[in-house]
């Protein structure tokens, strides 16, 4: 080896599980013909292996099985412990169904001793896939630092709405940075106007001895040196990315290196423009504050100061200028203060603000009947009433002798109804007061931001235009946009009406076709609900299922869609009508909140209906809200025997790698991503990564959207199991979905490439099986070719190209494994298959641990089962092609 060669080997920490030496070092030799420099050490029993993986290798090499100890168990041993390290299977006599039940518990690769010349290669693919899993994992930290950062904000911006006062909302500050787990400690240092003088007030940390150390040094370290008087100086943010490189933090360099402190950030709070306060944060992480923390930081300390400016204004005034006295509620002026503030909070989060200004009907009676004491008390009591209802953050103030203020952010226009609805709700019980049970009712004026007005003043005031339009009309309420009114007063009417849709059962289904992409036939459909409105007729469910989900009512209408599609499959059974598998789809409120088991069983049973005659299909966002409790109900839903599928994949925030955690039997191809997948190359590649990924998990793939012809064929063409869309045609009424059953209507196949053929030989001495097979196959538009036996077989293999061969086992002059013997050696490239009657177990296990043999297969078989079987099978020659 010159020195060329040995300046581009590999370095490589190995850990090997084998008890033949012999076999570990011809595994070493391919490794060094693979330029690697393996630095390597085998071990053969449990506890050597336990103790080895604590070094982390780079990479496990195991035999399937040991004397006293198997891969599959150190695979699961390191699995456990959270290491992710790549591990590959090697066997000598087992074959593919081992290499599954390795591939499903984790294992990167798995290799047959007799082809170690492939160990090179499997070596660099499982070290590159892991280095791309580690640069996926920084990346994701990011975001997910970045997420927790926001969750500090958010968790601050709350404090500044519901404190009122500055060193309590610096220590929640504080307290916030901390237990979000973004900054391990974070304090604030007070400003003196007059002196300048600098005073930790706020300190808060997850680490206590750090914390007293640190704040010991911060008082005595030379003043012009504290972090606070650097930021005074400069009048700016002042970041430290590596602390340990910072020589004015000397005096900090023991505690900080003791609490693993490693960059540290201050920036300045301001009121009216004037430093008054300084944030400190520190991190366990060199350079933790790139461009777009800062960014962050800085705009949340601009809004702190905003916090800070308006706490210091309102203890300028005196308390009795700003608060009722009666009832201890904010007054008229310093209610619409809390409106500006959620208005300016608001503009910001692009939320919605609702005021509501409520008069109390008949309160002058209760003066005049009950006395002014009474009068008084109730005013006392409503007002604590209101603020026992009122969820945070809210505003909530008395403005005039008998009316109430109250304010709430939020998102989307709902923050009008909830708001309206909690406040009478308030009032609906009695008030105990002196022996008597006093009721009132009320009256209200609604405003929104920003239809409303752009200001709290505005805001207030139009609210209470509403409520005088209330009053004029002998109202319970009024909205002051009529617009506004209109929608949440058409919104109440249609919950109302889908209420009575349900009772009077004006739902409809009607059924889209799913379709076999390779064979074209109709193969299940998905069931999708209208609803038949006598008024407005058919109501496509866009228009009514986000409002079903919002009211709940989504859990009654998704049991029904279940119950009607079990009994329209029960009558058409019971009619001996074809029927194909139909799949319904579930609301991510129906599969939180509805008994979906229970649900599903008993529609089942109440119909006799077979299970596999269901399908559920979910999104990602219904399964990640809470991934186990998801797993859970999938896998009785899976029990019963329905087949479950994924829909709308790639649009949500989970991906292929958390499928093998749910037990699906498909996942679908969202349309967004089908639209332009025969001009758009980005779509193209995301599609065609889902259908690989897919099928190495043993998945099926159904592409929804399918609207051309050249969709079609590029689906096809690239392994695509299943479509919906309007090639096929849209959904229909279940009469019409029956007759394209009876009437077996398929899509036309495309006529096939000479590349894109695909040549099946059928290899039986028995013509019936031959028979069968042919004719149960060339639907799925294969060229079939048959062979009485193995020397025709051979004859027809030098003849043409084929790709997959099924060959009986005992036939006449030579068995099935001899001719697939021979086959390997002259068509190495060909997909063989044993499909027999008869099981001699050793030498078929031979056959498949030499690799002449893909898979044994069973007479008799089962045609769905052996459809897939042979379908996989030209996958697996297209991928090793």
């Amino acid at each position: 080896m010159n020195r060329n060669d040995s300046a581009t080997r590999r370095s490589l920490r190995l850990l090997v599980l084998e008890d033949n030496p012999t076999d570990a070092e011809l595994m070493i030799r391919e490794l060094r013909r693979a330029s690697y420099e393996p630095e390597w050490q085998r071990v053969e029993t449990e506890a050597d292996f336990l103790g080895a993986i604590e070094q982390l290798p780079d990479l496990v090499i195991s035999d399937y099985s040991l004397p006293s100890y198997d891969g599959l168990r150190a695979l699961a041993q390191l699995r456990a412990r959270g290491l992710d390290i790549p591990f590959i299977m090697v066997s000598g006599t087992l074959g593919e169904d081992a290499a599954v039940a390795a591939m499903r518990e984790g294992a990167t690769d798995f290799l047959i001793k007799d082809r170690l010349a492939r160990l090179g290669a499997a070596v660099a693919r499982a070290l590159n896939e892991k280095r791309l899993r580690d640069d996926r994992r920084d990346h994701e930290a990011k975001i997910a630092r970045l997420s927790r950062l926001r969750s500090v904000i958010g968790g601050i911006s709350s404090a500044m709405l519901r404190m009122r006062e500055s060193e309590p909302l610096l220590r929640q500050a504080c307290r916030v940075a901390m237990i979000q787990g973004v900054f391990p400690l974070a304090w604030v240092t007070l400003v003196d106007a007059q002196t300048q003088e600098l005073t930790v007030i706020a300190i808060d940390s997850s680490d206590s001895p750090s914390m007293e150390h640190i704040l010991s040094a911060l008082q005595t370290m030379p003043t012009a040196h504290r972090p606070a008087r650097q930021v005074l100086d400069s009048g700016r943010s002042v970041i430290v990315n590596d602390l340990s490189s910072a020589p004015s933090l000397m005096a900090l360099a023991a505690p900080l290196q003791g609490g693993g402190f490693l960059a540290g950030a201050a920036f300045p709070l301001r009121i009216a423009g004037r430093i008054v306060a300084v944030l400190g944060l520190l991190a366990r992480e060199r350079n933790f504050f790139d461009e777009e923390e800062i960014e962050l930081l800085e705009w949340l300390c601009a809004d702190l100061s905003f916090a800070l400016e308006s706490i210091d204004n309102a203890a300028r005034l005196d308390r009795l200028a700003y608060y009722d006295a009666l009832t201890g509620l904010c007054n008229a002026s310093l209610f619409q203060d809390r409106v500006n503030q959620f208005v300016h909070s608001a503009h910001q989060n692009h939320d919605m603000v609702c005021v509501v200004v409520l008069d109390l009907a008949g309160f002058t009676l209760i003066n005049d009947s009950l006395g002014r004491a009474v009068g008084d008390q109730l005013l006392r009591l409503v007002g604590l009433r209101l603020g026992e209802f009122l969820a945070q953050p809210h505003a909530l103030g008395r403005i005039g002798s008998d009316t109430f203020a109250v304010a709430s952010p939020g998102a989307g226009e709902r923050v009008a109804t909830q708001l309206r609805d909690c406040v009478f709700e308030a009032l609906q019980q009695p008030f105990a007061i002196d022996g008597h049970d006093v009721r009132v009712s009320a009256q209200a004026g609604i405003a929104l931001f920003p239809a409303d007005g752009d200001d709290g003043k505005t805001l207030f005031r139009h609210a209470e235009d509403a409520l005088k339009h209330a009053k004029n009309s002998g109202a319970h309420f009024a909205y002051y946009s009529s617009d506004l009114h209109g929608r949440l007063v058409e919104r109440s009417r249609l919950q109302e009406q889908l209420h009575k849709a349900l009772e009077l059962q004006q739902f409809v289904l009607h059924y889209q076709a799913r379709v076999d992409i390779i064979s074209g036939e109709l193969i299940g459909a998905e069931a999708l609900i209208r609803w038949q409105d006598p008024q407005r007729g058919l109501v496509a469910p866009q228009e009514f299922i986000a409002l079903a989900e919002e009211s709940g009512l989504i859990v009654a209408i998704g049991a029904w869609v279940i119950d009607t599609v079990c009994a329209q499959q029960a009558a058409w059974m019971a009619e001996r009508a074809e029927t194909v598998p139909i799949a319904v789809n579930l609301s991510s409120v129906q599969f939180e909140k509805g008994d979906l088991e229970a649900t599903v069983r008993a529609a089942l049973q109440r119909h006799a209906l077979p299970a596999g005659r269901l399908g559920l299909e979910l999104t990602e966002s219904a399964v990640m809200k809470d991934p186990e409790t998801a797993a859970r109900t999938l896998r009785a839903l899976r029990k019963l025997g329905v087949s479950l599928a994924l829909d709308d994949f790639g649009t949500g925030h989970s991906s292929l790698a958390h499928l093998r955690h749910f037990p699906f039997d498909s996942v679908k191809i969202d349309r967004s991503f089908v639209t332009d997948i025969t001009t758009n190359p980005n779509d193209a590649a995301i599609a065609t990564a889902v259908i690989a990924m897919a099928h190495h998990l043993k998945l099926k793939v159904v592409a929804e959207g399918v609207e051309t012809q050249g969709q079609f064929n590029y689906l096809r063409a690239h392994g695509c199991d299943e479509m919906q869309g309007f090639l096929f045609g849209p959904a229909v009424p279940g009469t019409e979905f029956a007759a394209q059953l009876a009437s077996r209507r398929r899509i036309p196949l495309p006529a096939a490439t000479p590349e894109e053929e695909r040549t099946l030989l059928i290899v039986d001495d028995e013509p019936g099986i031959g028979t069968a097979l042919a004719r149960m196959l060339r639907r799925e538009g294969y060229r079939i070719l048959q062979a009485a036996n193995g020397t025709e077989g051979l004859q027809l293999l030098a003849e043409n190209t084929v790709h997959v061969i099924i060959s009986d086992q005992r036939m006449p002059g030579m068995s099935g494994t001899d001719f697939l013997n021979l086959v390997k050696q002259l068509y190495p490239d060909t997909i063989r298959i044993i499909l027999s009657g008869y099981t001699d177990l050793a030498v078929v296990t031979d056959a498949v641990n030499r690799g002449a043999v893909f898979k044994f297969l069973t007479k008799p078989w089962h045609d769905e089962t052996l459809r897939e079987q042979i379908r996989d099978a030209f996958r697996r020659y297209r991928t090793l092609r």
